[in-house]
């Protein structure tokens, strides 16, 4: 499938932090919901050193990668959870591919020799309930990368969603697990929300990645 007119700014396909960063302020508030090993954290704290920045990662080994990588920012605040629609726990599927593709849903049957390893029980929290109990009145960026379940978050979460100016996105064309975010429904939802999509990167019928602008 081919999204005729998305391919926008293919020449910032190295440098989309640049694009991202000409939407925010200095010193943005940060929201990563799947900070893994903290390789794109550290650039979020190099590209914007003023800023406040808040990940989630749920994956225990990746967390610790994430903390050894970050550990020493003070801007960088690190979480073993998993944000979700309800508090508590949840099941987060160990992808066998890489850790970075675990995620709370079930793979479909084409996928799961790739995606169905080990079934761990992690901490979950509904991002709106998280930052009234932690005072976060308002986010500038999100960064998602939730295995197909953008969504579902974004629609628990609206009292945040409402302050945030730019969102990154990964996207799915193809589906690979049940219940998970398609890339067209994310999109209908986000423009119905205020937002305007400024780039899409995409391999066609697999996935890519999508910028939202607040407008």
């Amino acid at each position: 499938m081919s999204f005729e007119g998305e391919k926008k700014y293919e020449d910032y396909q190295d440098r989309r932090l640049d694009l991202i960063a000409g939407f925010l302020p200095e010193n943005p508030v940060i929201f990563e919901a799947g900070g893994h090993d903290g390789s794109d954290t550290f650039l979020f704290y190099v590209r914007w050193p003023a800023s406040k920045i808040i990940t989630f990662e749920p994956h225990p080994v990746s967390f610790q990668k994430l903390l050894e990588k970050t550990a020493w920012i003070s801007r960088v605040e690190a979480h073993n959870l998993a944000v979700n629609t309800i508090n508590g726990q949840t099941v987060l599927q160990i992808s066998l591919l890489n850790d970075g593709a675990s995620s709370i849903l079930t793979p479909v049957k084409e996928t799961e020799e790739l995606y169905q390893g080990p079934k761990i029980v992690v901490p979950c929290v509904v991002l709106d309930d998280w930052c009234q109990e932690n005072q976060i009145e308002a986010i500038d960026f999100m960064w998602l990368d939730l295995e197909g379940l953008e969504l579902q978050i974004l629609r628990s979460s609206p009292q945040i969603l409402s302050t945030v100016k730019v969102i990154y996105t990964e996207t799915n064309l193809r589906l690979s697990r049940m219940g998970m975010t398609r890339y067209q429904e994310l999109k209908a939802f986000l423009e119905k929300s205020g937002f305007k999509l400024i780039a899409h990167w995409y391999q066609e019928n697999l996935q890519g990645d999508a910028m939202f602008v607040r407008i």
